[in-house]
C-alpha cells in the first residue's frame, strides 16, 4: 500500500533540524543554545566557542546528513537494480572497492588534485564502480542477475579488497599515516571541513535528481526482469545507469567517511515499509532518513565514548547486523 510521502518528510525535516540543534550542543567544549543561534546568525572566528561550532562540530553534522543519505540512496538504488532485498554497497563489495581507490591515494598520491578537484573521491568512485562491475559480472547468468549468486560474489570481493586494503595498511611508511588509514577505514567523519563538504553534497544532489527522472524505470524493474523487458525497459542499459549513479554516491560518501556499513541497507526497507514500494517521494525521504540515522549514530558514538568518540562504524554495525539476521532469516522463511 502507497501513503502519502509529504507528511513523512516533514516530519523528517523537522527531525533533522532537531538532531542537528542537539548535535551542536553536544560535545567536550561546553555550548548552549543561545550560543548556537548566536554563531550561526552572527558568527565570530575570534570567539572559541563559535569557531568550535561552526568550523568543527557544524560541518561534522553535515557530513554525517551527507554520508547518510548518499548510503541510503545507493541501497535503494541497489535493491531495486537487483531486486534483491538484501543488496546494499557494504554488501556488494561497492564500499570496499571506494575504500580501496582512496586508501592508494592516501597512501601514495596524499594531496594529489585532478584538475583541481581532490583526488581522493574520484579514485574512490573508480574503485566502487571497479568492483561492483566484477560483482554483477561474477552474479549474473546469461546476462540475468542471479540474486542470490550476486550476494555471494559481493561478499567475496568485499572480503578480497579488504584484504587488499589490509596489506596497503601493512605496508604504509609512516606511523601517521598507518593511524589515519586505521581509523578512517572505521568509519568517521573526522575529515569534515567545509573544503570536502561540496564533494558529497554534489553527489547527492546530482544522485537524487538522476533517480527522480529515473523512478519509472526503477518501479519497473522492482516487478522482475522479464515482465520489465515486456513492458519495454532496456532491462541492461538500465541497470548500469543505475550501476554508475550508486557507485559515484557510495565513492564521494567512502572516500572522506571509510566504509560505513548497514546504512544502505537498513533504510530503503524502512523507506517502503512506511511509505509503499512505489511512492514518488520515497527517493527524498530514504535520502532524508538515511542522513538522520547517521546523524543520530554519530552523536551515540560521541555520547558513548567521550570526547573522541567510537568509529561510527561500529554504532551503525550494532543496528545493521540484528536486522541483516532477521532479513535472512525472513528470505528463508
Amino acid at each position: 500500500m502507497t501513503r502519502p510521502a509529504l507528511p513523512f518528510i516533514l516530519a523528517s525535516l523537522l527531525l533533522t533540524a532537531g538532531l542537528l540543534a542537539v548535535g551542536l550542543r553536544v560535545g567536550s567544549y561546553e555550548t548552549d543554545y543561545a550560543l548556537i543561534g548566536q554563531a550561526l546568525l552572527h558568527y565570530d572566528a575570534h570567539d572559541p566557542a563559535q569557531l568550535v561550532l561552526i568550523e568543527l562540530r557544524l560541518p561534522r553534522l553535515l557530513l554525517a546528513l551527507l554520508a547518510g543519505a548518499g548510503l541510503a540512496l545507493s541501497g535503494y538504488v541497489m535493491q531495486a537494480m537487483v531486486n534483491n532485498p538484501l543488496a546494499d554497497p557494504y554488501l556488494l563489495g561497492t564500499a570496499s572497492g571506494g575504500a580501496l581507490g582512496a586508501s592508494l591515494t592516501f597512501l601514495f598520491l596524499p594531496g594529489l588534485t585532478v584538475f583541481g578537484l581532490y583526488a581522493p573521491p574520484l579514485a574512490a568512485l573508480l574503485g566502487a564502480l571497479g568492483v561492483t562491475l566484477v560483482v554483477v559480472v561474477i552474479g549474473s547468468r546469461r546476462g540475468r542477475v542471479v540474486p542470490t549468486l550476486l550476494l555471494l560474489a559481493g561478499v567475496a570481493m568485499g572480503s578480497l579488497v579488504t584484504s587488499v586494503g589490509g596489506l596497503l595498511t601493512f605496508l604504509a611508511a609512516t606511523e601517521e599515516k598507518l593511524r589515519t588509514i586505521t581509523f578512517w577505514s572505521l568509519g568517521g567523519f573526522e575529515r569534515a571541513s567545509w573544503a570536502t563538504l561540496p564533494y558529497p553534497a554534489a553527489a547527492v544532489g546530482l544522485g537524487l535528481g538522476a533517480l527522480a527522472l529515473m523512478r519509472p524505470q526503477l518501479n519497473l524493474l522492482l516487478l522482475g526482469e522479464e515482465r520489465a523487458t515486456a513492458l519495454g525497459l532496456p532491462v541492461a542499459r538500465t541497470r548500469w545507469l543505475l550501476l554508475l549513479i550508486a557507485s559515484g554516491l557510495t565513492g564521494a560518501v567512502v572516500a572522506l567517511c571509510g566504509p560505513i556499513g548497514f546504512v544502505g541497507l537498513v533504510i530503503p526497507h524502512i523507506t517502503r515499509w512506511l511509505l509503499g514500494t512505489v511512492g514518488k517521494g520515497n527517493m527524498l525521504f530514504c535520502a532524508l532518513l538515511g542522513g538522520n540515522f547517521l546523524v543520530l549514530c554519530d552523536l551515540l558514538a560521541r555520547l558513548l565514548y567521550p570526547p573522541a568518540g567510537l568509529p561510527v562504524g561500529l554504532v551503525t554495525a550494532l543496528f545493521g547486523v540484528p536486522f541483516f539476521v532477521y532479513l535472512l532469516r525472513k528470505q528463508g522463511a
